[in-house]
């Protein structure tokens, strides 16, 4: 036991690279501050992001939630955060300690929860969404006792925000196209407003109370008396007759000041606007894509933030009407990582075939346009000369050439195979490239593809560095070794494992060949030696199917993730020794890629869109 707990004290997280929100085009993306304004709050999987304004690479994560999650939001004395799911359950839980104590969890109703609001003395909240029962509901943060009723409005609540100030009030915007007002506490229905014709997004006062407003699909933006629901006015942009936007409006959010709203809509244009004067005063057209809807927004005391349908984070400059940054990333499933080689760049995949560029110092990122693949990519590599290969379910070996600040994919070679691309490997140089596919293996050499028929269904490839062996991990339980000539494989050795092969790694000097399978083992076997097993150790201290496997630089460790959330650093030179764990290393999410950076630096990527960075000292 002590043996364990000094291996696990040997490693630190040092950096993280965050999920980008998850979105889904025409839902709103409802987006949390805290009190000071300086982090941002959102939802991806089953966790939530508090991400900070001016850091990159500090993101904390809560991973509690058993069900995805759909909206988070500190209360204003800062020390509680409320976060919904789908399953309608609110969770409370501390944010002044890293290990986020759950205070309660309340069942609101049975379906997902829209939106949540905390009352100015963080005693109460009030949560809406789409339940059987009820579509609202109030509740104290510290029993979970009901106070009050929202009920009024026919159909899902979409939008609910207190009034910060006594005497208190809660609105709410519904799919029945009405703004409902309630008074108490007890909260009970004042009156609901018609002001809208189409689905009312998002509702909100502004920060003395005074006066609240409220959007939705119809493009209108409706001003309120924030004491009794009398309507002040209706926000105009003049070039669209009487409409704020010209497609539905998503979120709107008031700055700190209380003089200007800005508001985020599916014409992709963020505006400002002035509240005295009920007119536009800066229009930011985020691009023209589909992905450039605008679909939540937020104005904390340090930023303003909108969130793009493809998940992008926009900082938005409202005094001279630009976007000053973007973060991107990943919102799906990261399913492949490289490193230049100098190690300064890192490229991520994701299930959808978007491809991300990492400084790794800073965690600047941008998004590869365009797209070079559409589907799930399976195989990423980058070469010594800059290129980028890649291979996806479209059945598509790539070669993206190094251009610009990383690469050009206005450029792209693209290769077409005959079967499903599985797993990827590419020499250093770049000058061989092999993808191990469904019913063959593909060699890339002097820009022409071979294919070389096998008869069994592959699942993973490696290259040693000296071009003169592939590896070909098999569904067929065997690991088959070839040596290569030119474009012509044959096979060496048939190694027989117990379970499928799931992963497979020439070390860099080319003395070891890895292969990891289902039944969680990690067998390192020697070169020079016919493919004999390197040691007689038992490598299983996964608990679930090992998905991938990467080499040190100096040969001697080996790092490995799995399903089991976990990675697990091991040593060549001490296989007896207990090897360092990075337990959970991606919460509730298999590890489906791992790389090293350096030779203390592990990267790690998941099912869970994030990307981590673990320091394990030698």
């Amino acid at each position: 036991k002590i043996l364990l707990f000094s291996r696990m004290s040997e490693f630190s997280q040092t950096a993280l690279f965050p999920s980008l929100p998850r979105t889904a085009r025409g839902t709103a993306v409802v987006l949390g501050n805290t009190p000071a304004g300086d982090k941002v709050l959102y939802c991806n999987g089953t966790s939530v992001y508090t991400a900070p304004v001016n850091s990159l690479t500090n993101t904390e994560i809560y991973t509690e939630h058993s069900h995805q999650t759909t909206v988070a939001k500190t209360s204003p004395s800062g020390y509680y955060c409320a976060s919904g799911d789908i399953h309608g359950n609110v969770r409370i839980w501390d944010t002044t300690q890293t290990t986020h104590i759950l205070k309660t969890t309340i069942a609101v109703f049975s379906g997902p929860v829209k939106d949540i609001a905390w009352d100015g003395e963080s005693k109460r909240i009030a949560a809406v969404g789409e339940g059987r029962e009820r579509f609202g509901h109030v509740f104290l943060f510290d029993t979970g006792t009901s106070n009050g009723n929202l009920t009024g409005q026919a159909r899902t609540m979409n939008s609910v925000d207190f009034k910060p100030s006594r005497p208190f009030r809660i609105i709410s915007g519904s799919d029945d196209n009405t703004v409902a007002i309630f008074e108490g506490p007890p909260f009970k229905f004042k009156s609901t407003f018609g002001d809208h014709t189409k689905f009312v997004h998002s509702v909100r006062f502004n920060p003395d109370g005074s006066l609240f407003a409220s959007t939705g699909g119809d493009g209108t933006i409706v001003l309120y008396n924030g004491a009794d629901g009398v309507k002040v006015g209706v926000f105009e942009d003049d070039s669209l007759k009487g409409v704020a936007h010209s497609g539905s409006v998503y979120g709107l959010t008031w700055s700190p000041d209380g003089s200007r709203i800005a508001s985020a809509s599916a014409d992709k244009t963020v505006k400002i606007w002035n509240v005295s004067t009920l007119k536009v005063e800066k229009t930011i057209v985020i691009g023209t894509r589909i992905e450039d809807q605008q679909l939540g927004i937020i104005w904390t005391k340090q930023a303003l933030v909108s969130i793009s349908a493809n998940g992008f984070i926009n900082f938005v400059n409202p005094e001279l009407g630009s976007v000053d940054e973007v973060r991107y990333g990943h919102n799906k499933a990261i399913t492949a990582l490289t490193a230049s080689t100098d190690g300064s760049t890192l490229y991520s995949a994701d299930a959808e075939g978007h491809i991300t560029s990492w400084e790794t110092a800073t965690g600047k990122s941008n998004r590869i346009f365009p797209e070079v693949h559409a589907t799930m990519i399976t195989g990423l590599k980058s070469t010594s000369n800059g290129n980028l290969f890649t291979v996806s379910w479209d059945d598509h070996l790539k070669i993206v050439p190094a251009g610009g600040s990383g690469v050009d994919s206005n450029k792209t070679v693209s290769n077409k195979l005959s079967s499903q691309p599985l797993g990827l490997a590419v020499s250093s140089d770049g000058s061989v490239a092999v993808a191990a596919c469904y019913k063959h293996v593909a060699i890339y050499s002097q820009g022409k593809l071979t294919e070389v028929p096998i008869n069994f269904n592959s699942s993973c490839v490696a290259l040693s560095n000296d071009k003169q062996f592939v590896a070909v991990g098999g569904q067929d339980l065997k690991l088959h070794v070839y040596k290569l000539s030119g474009t012509s494989l044959s096979e060496v050795k048939t190694i027989v494992h117990a379970a499928e092969v799931t992963a497979v790694a020439f070390s860099n000097n080319g003395a070891f060949l890895v292969a990891t399978d289902q039944s969680r083992k990690v067998i390192p076997y020697t070169v020079a030696n016919n493919f004999e097993v390197a040691h007689t150790h038992s490598w299983t201290f996964h608990t679930a199917k090992v998905a991938c496997v990467s080499w040190s630089p100096d040969n001697v460790r080996l790092a490995t993730g799995s399903l089991d959330n976990s990675v697990i650093v091991w040593n060549m030179n001490k296989p007896s020794d207990h090897p360092i764990i990075i337990k959970g290393a991606h919460a509730m999410s298999s590890v489906n890629s791992v790389l090293w950076l350096n030779e203390t630096t592990v990267v790690s990527a998941g099912q869970d869109s994030n990307i981590k960075f673990w320091n394990v000292p030698l």
